[in-house]
């Protein structure tokens, strides 16, 4: 009776053996379903068909994300494109592996849950570049303000080695320069009370040299020599701490110089800090919220083979599957067991 209710043309479609386009195959592959016993099952093969294509997505997902990682980190289009192609194939593989290990018979909830964190860190990581690469233009609008402020950073980092001893030097020479100064004021002082006694507008109010003008003479010319020995004797010193300050100037100059070669704004981690710069610089945290939006999108799409494979119902493949495996292991163990008895009847 049940035959007689199945229309004739649909039982002559069961009698044939399903034929199975190149694309559905591709996509079985991606989705670890095996050709054999899914090309049979129609239902399941529509189902596993959309659950490859799902996985076929998440390849692309990873490859461009990768490629563009790597792309922050290198001008080379062939070195990019490779290693975006061989670790978005490498996370494809982490990703047929989940999908492969769920079995719908034997649920474990502490596996599937590793499962889905496994794959919510992988999707947090992908989810990285992409939105790097949607903020790009923001992102490069602020990478030179941060170099600059990088740049300052380090020219205060480097004068901060060199500051003891600089100060030590300017101490030096402020030191020997109110010597000087005060040596001067006192030679100009002596001058001006000896010029004072000799033109009779001094203390004695005689004119000309004699006495007291002598004194003031000599003791003029006493402070004057001492000044000039002392200016001498300074001159060099002060050459010498002029010299030492000018190397440490030097030295500055050419650290950060050298540091700011370095500085070409290229680099993933150069892009987070101006997106994150660009973060704290948002009073209205409009665009914190749209990268937390598009963090949790994007980090879903690594979940999507998953959760299909969860929500997929138990059908006419997975019991092939079961039978098959089952098959397969009464077989193993038949032979097993006649490798066995063959074995005692070589030892008997």
């Amino acid at each position: 009776m049940a035959e007689n209710s199945i229309p004739e043309g649909a039982r002559e479609k069961q009698g044939k053996e399903p034929e199975s386009d190149q694309l559905s195959e591709v996509l079985w592959w991606f989705a670890t379903a095996i050709k054999e016993l899914i090309k049979d099952c129609t239902v399941d093969r529509n189902r596993y068909k959309i659950l490859g294509a799902a996985m076929l997505f998440t390849w692309l997902y990873a490859t461009l994300a990768w490629g563009y990682f790597w792309s922050t980190n290198s001008d080379s289009p062939f070195l990019f494109v490779t290693l975006g192609v061989f670790m978005g194939g490498f996370v494809l593989s982490i990703d047929r592996v989940l999908v492969s290990s769920i079995n719908k018979k034997r649920t474990n909830i502490a596996a599937i849950g590793l499962r889905v964190i496994m794959a919510l860190c992988i999707g947090a990581f992908l989810a990285q570049p992409i939105i790097l690469f949607i903020f790009s233009s923001d992102v490069d609008r602020e990478i030179p303000i941060l170099l600059d402020k990088k740049l300052a950073e380090k020219k205060i980092e480097v004068e901060q080695v060199y500051q003891s001893r600089k100060d030590e030097l300017l101490a030096n020479k402020k030191k020997l320069e109110e010597e000087l100064k005060e040596k001067s004021d006192l030679t100009i002082e002596k001058q001006n009370d000896y010029l004072k006694e000799i033109d009779g507008t001094g203390g004695s109010g005689k004119f000309g040299i004699a006495g007291i003008a002598k004194a003031k003479q000599n003791s003029y010319l006493t402070v004057k020599e001492d000044l000039e020995k002392t200016e001498k004797a300074s001159k060099t010193e002060l050459e010498k701490i002029t010299k030492e300050l000018d190397e440490i100037n030097t030295k500055v100059t050419k650290s950060v110089a050298d540091f700011e070669k370095t500085l070409d704004g290229k680099g993933f981690l150069i892009k987070k800090e101006a997106l994150q710069s660009l973060f704290d610089k948002d009073k209205t945290h409009g665009l914190q919220n749209q990268y937390y939006l598009l963090m949790v999108i994007l980090t879903l799409f690594e979940l999507i083979p998953i959760i299909s494979k969860l929500f997929m119902s138990y059908g006419a493949y997975d019991t092939k599957v079961a039978l098959r495996e089952d098959f397969e292991m009464k077989t193993s163990t038949l032979e097993s067991e006649k490798e066995f008895r063959e074995k005692e009847r070589e030892l008997a």
